[in-house]
């Protein structure tokens, strides 16, 4: 393509040359180019002329023809011989080849030959006039402003933009003389992609000159949905599951109550779908959006936080909700000591009375928990207990016996104390009356401190101390038991007794309502100690649940049309064979014996399936428990 150019004829051996020169001048608006065309006769020395003047020379452009009347020449060089202008016509998509040619009527005789004309032809391509203007536009957020811009050819020309986006569309300007469009996507075109944050939009440029359309492009841009959209909560909500405490006391109980968490008012944004649910806290994660959570180990203020994940994997805003959970441990024993007594309660080693004082602690509870105290009491050598029907205060001395406590014999003392989830007992022992050394009669038994009451044994009343190893007895054995449970230790058993009874030390509940897994550093999920996890129920995702199928539910085939068939099987007469009985029907040329022949086509066609597949399952959360057996766990601590 060219706006300009030259091509030319010739004889005589090239010495005399008809050149042509031409010109283009666009009207864009017009969507026409004038086309200038100078013609040239060029003869070098020494090939010389000597013409008069021709009037009946002719240039045709585009197909319309022009004459021109050219000088008389008398000299050799560059002649102009004339010139013709015409405007021609582009096509509707700007572009335009033509064909020029020229007759120079030179009739002349040169170097003995006469002739008569020269000519010179060319089709040419002249430069494309722009006619739809281009247009181009910056990425952006839905919902913010961005630019498009438009490469106009004209400034006459108008243009009108659009906007499609998945199945949505709409207009941004119409017929605007700008070259400068500010345009805002709508927040709205984010439900085109409710699974996905940026998309493909594609904006449409038609181009007007005055009210004719004279063509369209176009140019795409990424939509991205802003942060903002995202799903949203309405709250997360926390319920008590009381188990075991009385649902009149209204309060959370540390190692006695379970919490129920509710995500409420989950929702998508701009066409967006729930995908995951996530409730975490006191020590406890929920993948739907009710939860409960098992037993809850820690008192004070526990927080509990949700999000809902949604189709495009944005995360909502955190609901939270917090709960106050009231301490609670079993109750426990500080102290305790019996001794004999008269009925006074003065301590007498003689005394046929019991002298109780009893230091212990429990959990209140907010002022809701209770306890009730019990004391029995038996000589050492029987089984059956007695009720003492006495109780007693923490730290407050008591008498019991009435007067029964034999000082020929030791007695086994018990205090019991029980609240609304434990009961716990303490055993203590009441030696016989104070001797310093007795041989119990029949020389087979002997005791120190006190008076002997087995045979073939050697007693020490319980209120004086023996040394083992420079240590008081009850010392030792305590020193032992604390080589056998260390701090950190884990002790089960059955009995719900706090071990400290047993080994001294601090305990403390542990694992409430968790089964122990061994430590495994090559597994995050149980990679250091103490670390918990695991729910007891599960709600299955899309991607967990089994290839399966469905029954046919409501599908139901639509008719296809009504169409029948031909039975092409005619026969002159009657016919049976010795395979069988033939079945015969009536036909307007005779009788048919009808084969198990193909029926004629009556064309194809098809059927519409509607309705649905039965549906299978509900949706709800699986136990996720293994097998188990329950039993009281406690960890030591100092």
């Amino acid at each position: 393509m060219a706006s300009g150019g030259s091509f030319s004829g010739s004889i005589h051996s090239g010495h005399y040359v008809l050149r042509v020169d031409w010109s283009q001048s666009k009207n864009v608006s017009a969507n026409t180019s004038t086309i200038t065309a100078k013609i040239y006769l060029v003869n070098e020395s020494p090939w010389t002329l000597e013409i008069s003047g021709r009037s009946d020379n002719t240039i045709t452009i585009n197909g319309t023809s022009h004459t021109y009347v050219s000088p008389a020449i008398s000299s050799t060089g560059t002649h102009l011989l004339g010139s013709a202008t015409q405007t021609v016509s582009h096509n509707s998509d700007g572009t335009k080849s033509l064909t020029i040619s020229t007759v120079f009527y030179i009739r002349a005789t040169l170097s003995g030959t006469y002739y008569t004309s020269i000519t010179a032809s060319a089709t040419i391509t002249l430069d494309s006039i722009a006619r739809a203007s281009g247009v181009s536009a910056s990425n952006a957020t839905m919902g913010s402003a961005t630019t498009v811009s438009i490469s106009r050819a004209s400034s006459s020309f108008t243009h009108t933009l659009t906007y499609s986006f998945g199945s949505a569309s709409g207009t941004i300007a119409t017929k605007t003389t700008a070259t400068s469009v500010s345009w805002t996507p709508p927040l709205s075109l984010a439900g085109q992609i409710p699974k996905a944050v940026t998309g493909t939009c594609t904006i449409t440029c038609t181009t007007y000159n005055g009210n004719t359309s004279i063509g369209s492009k176009t140019c795409t841009l990424t939509l991205t949905v802003p942060a903002s959209v995202k799903p949203t909560i309405s709250s997360l909500s926390a319920s008590r599951v009381d188990g075991t405490v009385p649902s009149s006391w209204g309060i959370y109980v540390q190692t006695k109550s379970k919490a129920k968490l509710t995500i409420n008012g989950a929702a998508g944004s701009y066409g967006s779908t729930i995908s995951s649910y996530s409730i975490t806290g006191g020590g406890y994660t929920g993948t739907a959006s009710s939860f409960t959570t098992g037993f809850l180990n820690s008192s004070g203020t526990i927080k509990f936080t949700a999000t809902v994940t949604d189709s495009r994997g944005r995360v909502s805003a955190a609901a939270t909700v917090s709960i106050s959970v009231v301490a609670y441990s079993p109750p426990s024993f500080s102290s305790y000591l019996s001794q004999r007594c008269l009925s006074s309660g003065t301590v007498n080693d003689d005394g046929t009375y019991i002298r109780g004082l009893v230091s212990y602690s429990y959990a209140s509870c907010s002022s809701k928990n209770t306890v009730t105290c019990a004391t029995y009491y038996k000589k050492t050598s029987e089984t059956a207990w007695t009720n003492a029907g006495t109780s007693f205060s923490s730290g407050t001395a008591f008498t019991f016996g009435g007067g029964n406590i034999s000082t020929e014999t030791s007695y086994d003392v018990r205090y019991t104390i029980t609240d609304a989830f434990t009961s716990i007992s303490i055993q203590d022992i009441v030696s016989t009356a104070a001797v310093v050394m007795d041989f119990k009669q029949g020389g087979k038994g002997v005791a120190v401190g006190k008076v002997s009451e087995k045979d073939k044994t050697f007693e020490v009343s319980e209120d004086w101390d023996v040394r083992v190893y420079g240590k008081l007895l009850k010392d030792y054995i305590q020193s032992l038991a604390s080589n056998i449970y260390p701090v950190g230790s884990i002790y089960m058993s059955v009995k719900n007794t706090n071990p400290s009874t047993y080994f001294g030390g601090t305990w403390v509940a542990w694992g409430t309502g968790r089964v122990p897994v061994g430590v495994n550093t090559a597994d995050t999920n149980f990679s250091t100690v103490e670390k918990t996890g695991g729910a007891s129920t599960v709600t299955l995702t899309t991607t967990q649940i089994p290839s399966h199928s469905h029954t046919s539910g409501t599908l139901s085939a639509a008719s296809g049309g009504a169409h029948s068939h031909n039975l092409q099987n005619q026969k002159a007469a009657w016919g049976i064979d010795g395979g069988g009985n033939r079945v015969i029907v009536d036909a307007t040329t005779g009788y048919t014996a009808v084969t198990n022949k193909a029926t004629t086509s009556a064309g194809a066609h098809g059927h519409t399936i509607s309705g649905s597949t039965a549906t299978a399952g509900s949706g709800g959360s699986h136990n996720n428990l293994q097998p188990y057996i329950t039993c009281y766990m406690w960890k030591r601590t100092a």
